[in-house]
């Protein structure tokens, strides 16, 4: 098992190279395979694995820029605050671009072994960005 702070240092990478720097080729530095990933029953979006999540958001939202606002942990979990900005200029849902600019925000709690992701528990404001994409009025 990882310090606390090894295991920080490998949610910001998730956070700041997998997704603000857009390199996807680190999933498997930092995430197990398959990571066992928890969205609320209302997630809009449920992708069955980590390189899915990230392949789905950069077609529908390529630009998408993460801000971590706070982090907390404690043994082998971290807790992330987080929020994003983004404009949905690709397929999402299985619906044509809007070219809307959004945001979102969220907490997830990544549990980790051996320095890497292996679960985590994703909950977002899916109802938010559903409402700022037009797809909910």
């Amino acid at each position: 098992m990882g310090t606390v702070e090894e295991n920080k240092a490998v949610v910001r990478r998730y956070w700041f190279e997998l997704w603000n720097e857009k390199r996807g080729e680190i999933i498997d530095e930092i995430a197990a395979d398959p990571v066992v990933m928890h969205f609320p029953k209302g997630q809009a979006h449920q992708p069955p694995t980590l390189k899915k999540w990230f392949a789905t958001a950069l077609i529908a939202f390529p630009d998408v820029h993460m801000t971590l606002h706070e982090e907390i942990a404690e043994g082998d979990k971290v807790v992330s605050r987080w929020s994003y900005v983004a404009t949905n200029t690709g397929e999402f849902l299985g619906r044509p671009a809007t070219n809307q600019r959004v945001t979102d925000l969220g907490i997830d709690i990544f549990r980790l072994k051996d320095g890497k992701i292996v679960e985590m528990w994703v909950a977002q404001d899916s109802l938010g960005l559903l409402h700022e994409l037009g797809v909910l009025t």
